[in-house]
């Protein structure tokens, strides 16, 4: 998963979801924004903490787990990994890398709007719905 440097994720954190509001996150299709033009990644969080995760149809099973204070555990077959929350709504999860300033892009498959398939456009559509009507 590309990792993205995003300036913009602290300011939006007021308008943002909590990570423990499962109900938003799990049984959704995200999309890996980094990979929509090449390939098709999509990360399914089932509510009994298995993750799917769709390359191109090719489906591999992992684990996830919420622990709380805004942090995500994932655990492949090879590595594990912990996120923390960048911004959450029903359109787009920025999980930032533990100990990085780096956020990875996902986006609601169920909701999203075929412009946003790169970092650049969901920080531009996050702009637009939280940054500037508040101006």
């Amino acid at each position: 998963m590309k990792t993205f440097i995003a300036d913009i994720i602290p300011r939006l954190q007021k308008y943002s979801q909590k990570l423990d509001n499962l109900s938003l996150l799990t049984n959704q299709h995200w999309v890996v924004v980094d990979e929509i033009a090449n390939s098709k990644t999509v990360y399914i969080f089932r509510p009994n903490n298995e993750l799917l995760i769709s390359k191109n149809g090719k489906v591999e099973k992992a684990k996830w787990e919420y622990l709380g204070n805004n942090t995500l555990l994932i655990d492949l077959k090879e590595e594990s990994y912990l996120f923390r929350h960048g911004f959450f709504d029903e359109n787009i999860l920025a999980l930032k890398i533990d100990g990085r300033e780096e956020y990875a892009f996902l986006v609601n498959e169920t909701k999203f709007e075929k412009e946003l398939n790169s970092s650049e456009r969901i920080l531009e559509f996050l702009q637009r719905k939280y940054i500037e009507p508040y101006r």
